[in-house]
């Protein structure tokens, strides 16, 4: 599953001196949404941690004034940290506060500084060096293995705002990504024998990698170097002769997930699972030690379009022994899988595929000369993952299939609550029943005709799903692709 979205909150008061007059009354701040947990990975709950901070650059050109601490020695309106400090509120650890320039444009992206979790910083973890004047992030080489400190580095897209549309007291949305991937493994014995596992090790993962995070550009630009391979041994037995699984059709996790260097399709075809084990048969009788080689490029199910291991995701593999042989399955989780007491093969939050290309979540607009709903959106706004009201009047259907669990309640919000009144979505929530109609869900976005916003408004969703008598968010799995919808201003 995908990326998950993560946003920022700070409050702020303080003086500011500029030549030009500024409007002390709008101050720059962050907002954060809120999120589920993700054990052994950072979520919006385990990022709301006191103490946790994130590095925050702001670019700003074209403006018209002279702002006292920007020189040679600092060219950035805003080079700061937020840290945390208590629901809702992350705080400028410089103590300043920054209002929203008369003119100019203002350009804003940030990383994890400092994980309060793991009491990490990134330079402690990766040595992460930022170059000012090219606007890089340069990740030197770092190996990823069981030892390594699971420090989930996450870095911002970039956010460009003119002063003159920013709306009063509306904060700036920053959307986080995770730098790496995940992966798990566990054991599923159904061969009608007893398995000594003795060893699992991951060999030919090109592990050891270097990043370079490139802010210079519209958009941010992500490129990782393939450096090295070193064995990662995934799982060893405490006892020198294997451990014991009995032939069972329950499926055990032999390690928590964790964080590896996302891998291209075509680094990956020398990656595979070394397994040690011995096999004792109905009888009782107990084999020599064996040997399996089990090549990862041969999994159809790491492929999207042979992306390999793609960041923000996480693969969960399971040994399946049966009879003679050993077949490895890889199941592709969302970054935000919430464990609680859910089976992986039984209850993980699924959509049907074959769905609009960009993500589960599809936008349709009306026919006037059908009454249906069945005009795509363009290619452009596919590319965009953005979807404009042509007028007004116009009523948009927003679709996805829920294919697990098939049974429960969804519910669709929407954010922030600045945009969220000049739309009205109905309905928000309702029953999931996946055999009726494939589980499809439908709801429709119009414009709110007693409202006329003065400055473009733009509308996100997430997606959430209650079973067993919990609410799991679900937004990486049917909003893929993070669709907003766009109400120009009249």
């Amino acid at each position: 599953m995908r990326r998950r979205l993560l946003y920022l909150i700070v409050a702020a008061l303080a003086f500011v001196s500029c030549e030009k007059p500024q409007d002390f009354s709008r101050y720059i701040s962050f907002y954060a949404e809120d999120g589920s947990t993700t054990r052994a990975m950072l979520t919006d709950s385990s990022l709301h941690i006191a103490g946790n901070r994130l590095r925050i650059y702001d670019v700003l050109t074209g403006f018209s004034g002279d702002v006292s601490w920007m020189d040679a020695g600092n060219p950035f309106y805003i080079n700061d940290t937020l840290v945390y400090a208590g629901n809702p509120v992350w705080n400028y650890g410089s103590g300043r506060i920054y209002p929203w320039t008369s003119d100019g444009t203002h350009k804003f992206f940030s990383w994890l500084r400092y994980d309060q979790g793991v009491n990490k910083t990134d330079v402690e973890f990766c040595n992460a060096a930022f170059d000012s004047d090219s606007l890089i992030l340069k990740i030197p080489q770092k190996e990823m293995n069981t030892a390594t400190t699971q420090f989930d580095f996450m870095y911002s897209d970039i956010v460009t705002m003119p002063a003159a549309s920013h709306t009063a007291n509306t904060p700036i949305n920053l959307q986080l990504h995770h730098l790496f991937s995940a992966l798990n493994l566990s054991l599923l014995n159904n061969s009608g024998n007893t398995v000594y596992l003795k060893q699992v090790t991951l060999k030919g993962m090109r592990n050891i990698r270097s990043a370079r995070i490139d802010f210079s550009s519209p958009t941010v630009d992500v490129t990782t170097a393939s450096l090295d391979s070193t064995d990662v041994v995934l799982y060893t037995s405490a006892d020198p002769d294997g451990e014991v699984f009995a032939d069972s059709d329950n499926t055990l996790n032999l390690t928590d997930f964790i964080m590896m260097w996302p891998q291209a399709f075509v680094e990956m075809k020398d990656a595979r699972l070394y397994v040690e084990y011995q096999i004792e048969d109905q009888q009782g009788n107990l084999s020599n030690d064996l040997t399996a080689n089990i090549f990862l490029d041969r999994q159809n199910v790491f492929k999207d379009d042979y992306a390999g291991m793609v960041a923000g995701t996480k693969y969960s593999l399971t040994l399946s022994f049966q009879q003679s042989t050993i077949v490895l399955g890889v199941s592709v989780l969302p970054w935000e899988y919430e464990d609680y007491d859910w089976d992986y093969s039984d209850h993980s939050i699924s959509a049907r595929s074959g769905t609009p290309k960009d993500g589960v979540l599809a936008f349709y607009r009306d026919s006037a000369a059908t009454g249906t709903y069945l005009i795509e959106p363009t290619t452009a706004e596919w590319s965009a993952k953005t979807m404009v009201f042509q007028t007004n009047e116009e009523i948009l259907m927003g679709r996805f299939y829920i294919e697990a669990p098939t049974s429960g309640r969804w519910q669709i919000t929407t954010y922030p609550l600045s945009a969220a009144q000049y739309f009205i979505v109905e309905p928000t929530s309702g029953e999931i029943d996946a055999y009726t109609d494939n589980g499809k869900v439908e709801f429709t976005v119009r414009a709110n005709r007693d409202l006329s916003p003065s400055s473009s408004q733009t509308l996100f969703f997430n997606v959430a799903i209650y079973f067993n008598g919990e609410w799991h968010d679900a937004n990486s799995e049917f909003n893929r692709k993070n669709i907003k919808l766009v109400l120009n201003a009249n």
